[in-house]
């Protein structure tokens, strides 16, 4: 067993880190609708329902990126803007996400009765975030160009650790959460 705290970064860090996730999740399943070698065994239907699949994960995406907005500062009105529509509009639709996202962050773990597993309360970047910012670090080194890399190295940034190397750590002097 690890000596490691179980969560290394900031709250607004495993929320970035939730975000960047939800984003690799989306790309790879917009990816299977780009190649054509299997339109011949593939339906028309098919596709649509891949698709689908793909706003599903869209709509994750911008429920992670609404729950890093909130904990990078950003209050309802500041959200509401950006996506225009009315600020009472935006609470009630991801406040109790935000609600079950800070109840997962204080229990992330929950035991039901007769379960033989506990089940998990936040996403699982959040969870094992030093595993998902080591993986999320590798998958964004094979697709991102050659210049965001070089921006990296221009900044004084590891360019191999594109994602982890971005997360602030708790603890850091001026890493504070909101």
């Amino acid at each position: 067993m690890s000596d490691r705290p179980p969560n290394p970064y900031t709250i607004a860090a495993l929320a970035r880190l939730v975000l960047a996730d939800r984003a690799r999740d989306t790309v790879d399943e917009a990816l299977r609708l780009v190649p054509t070698l299997d339109d011949d065994q593939r339906t028309a239907q098919e596709l649509l329902l891949q698709a689908l699949r793909v706003r599903s994960h869209v709509d994750k995406l911008v429920e992670a990126a609404v729950l890093h907005a909130r904990e990078s500062g950003s209050d309802w009105t500041g959200i509401a803007v950006a996506i225009g529509i009315r600020t009472e509009s935006v609470a009630e639709r991801w406040l109790p996400q935000e609600q079950r996202w800070h109840a997962g962050l204080a229990h992330p773990l929950r035991h039901e009765p007769g379960a033989e597993l506990p089940e998990l309360t936040i996403p699982q970047a959040a969870y094992a975030p030093e595993d998902y910012a080591h993986d999320l670090d590798g998958w964004a080194g094979r697709h991102l160009d050659p210049v965001e890399s070089e921006r990296w190295r221009e900044r004084g940034l590891d360019a191999t650790r594109p994602v982890s190397g971005g997360l602030a750590r708790a603890g850091d002097a001026d890493a504070g959460d909101p």
